[in-house]
């Protein structure tokens, strides 16, 4: 590693002894050095221990802090047409942006790679998809793991491939943006996070950095993001509030799940902007597979991930193809919840009623965005949209060679 230019001593010794006096620029700073390879492994260790052990890392201004150097050292994605960003005059309804869902990881569940299954099926329901993940960390097989197995080089998609995909329409709905391409500096702080032992800061900040955000003035239009600790959910909305989202939704399943939960209530707090005022409101409210979306419920256990990539790819393309086994019903409820959530919010069926706080969200958009997720495999549309991101990805690879 080469030689440290810059110190951040002094920031260490103020996070050591009055923390609460940070400021969040001093943080966007700090990790920005990290990213340049500009500190010691000694100091950017022991910022991310202090910011862990003083909890500093979970209020919302620190977060959004280290979320904006993320993202100011990504790489940009260019020349995208306006309305990969939508219509934000259609008080609600979907005006045509680009879409992620996506959970922090970590929750212990070891779930089926529910999230990436959503993304997919949602593109082949007339939502434009621009996900943005990761091998995995904690898991057997995270969205890039899979998404490798299931035939896509991921890295050739690079931000003139992303460009091409979303400018010319007969490419396609989906893409799939691997962090390792568009967030090259986190590597310098990889083996340091590695040896600390525990969670830090960049352990939230995957779902805050798609490159979509940073790359047009919009941002992505709306988004699901999972965690796994509910106490993370509202300081997630906040995060998302102060980095400019005006529409999406932050979920955890009440086991703790990083999703929508098949099994039990899912804790939500969505953010949707006033169509008078446009101030951005965060609505606290659940849901639940039955009441919600007239799925039946069904225990973790049996929505649990395959061994590895492989296992899971083939589960994926059961399910999509509607092919599923009779084991797999669950499976498929349990992507159906998840899809269906980001058809809802997403406004593709029209504007979503506000839930009146802390009860059960019920109401015919909900199903009916369910009866969509469903449309989108048995039209064939949603394997089809994989198709065509995996055909572009071996395109991008054949003119690269």
């Amino acid at each position: 590693m080469a030689e440290a230019k810059i110190s951040i001593l002094s920031l260490l010794k103020a996070l050591s002894e009055s923390p609460d006096t940070i400021a969040p620029e001093d943080i966007t700073k700090a990790i920005t050095h990290s990213f340049n390879n500009e500190l010691s492994p000694v100091q950017t260790g022991a910022l991310l221990t202090t910011l862990h052990f003083t909890k500093l890392d979970q209020k919302p201004e620190i977060i959004a802090a280290a979320a904006r150097a993320m993202r100011a050292a990504g790489l940009k994605v260019d020349g995208l047409q306006a309305d990969v960003w939508g219509d934000e005059t259609s008080g609600g309804e979907y005006g045509g942006g680009l879409v992620d869902i996506v959970g922090t990881g970590g929750d212990g569940h070891n779930t089926f790679n529910v999230s990436t299954t959503s993304a997919i099926l949602a593109s082949g329901c007339g939502l434009r998809i621009c996900k943005h993940g990761n091998k995995a960390s904690t898991s057997a097989s995270g969205s890039a793991d899979i998404l490798t197995s299931l035939g896509a080089n991921l890295m050739v998609i690079t931000p003139p491939i992303v460009t091409s995909i979303f400018n010319e329409p007969s490419k396609g709905n989906f893409c799939f943006l691997y962090a390792p391409v568009f967030h090259p500096a986190v590597r310098h702080v990889a083996s340091i996070r590695r040896e600390l032992g525990h969670r830090t800061i960049f352990n939230l900040l995957g779902p805050l950095a798609n490159p979509i955000d940073y790359s047009v003035s919009g941002g992505l239009e709306a988004r699901i993001i999972g965690v796994g600790r509910r106490e993370l959910g509202q300081v997630f909305a906040e995060t998302l509030k102060i980095l400019g989202a005006g529409k999406g939704m932050v979920v955890c399943g009440e086991e703790g799940l990083d999703e929508i939960s098949c099994e039990c209530r899912t804790e939500c707090w969505r953010l949707l902007k006033d169509p008078k005022t446009k101030e951005v409101m965060v609505d606290h409210f659940f849901v639940h597979p039955t009441e919600t979306f007239g799925i039946p419920t069904h225990p973790l256990s049996k929505v649990a991930g395959g061994k590895g990539p492989d296992e899971n790819a083939a589960i994926l393309e059961r399910l999509l193809k509607g092919q599923e086994q009779d084991d797999e019903k669950a499976v498929k409820d349990f992507v159906l919840a998840n899809t269906a959530a980001l058809i809802a919010i997403s406004g593709l069926l029209g504007p979503v009623e506000r839930v009146p706080e802390g009860t059960v969200a019920k109401g015919a958009v909900w199903r009916n965005a369910v009866e969509k997720a469903n449309e989108g495999i048995t039209s064939g549309k949603a394997w089809e949209e994989w198709s065509k991101f995996v055909e572009e990805s071996q395109r991008a690879e054949g003119s690269q060679a």
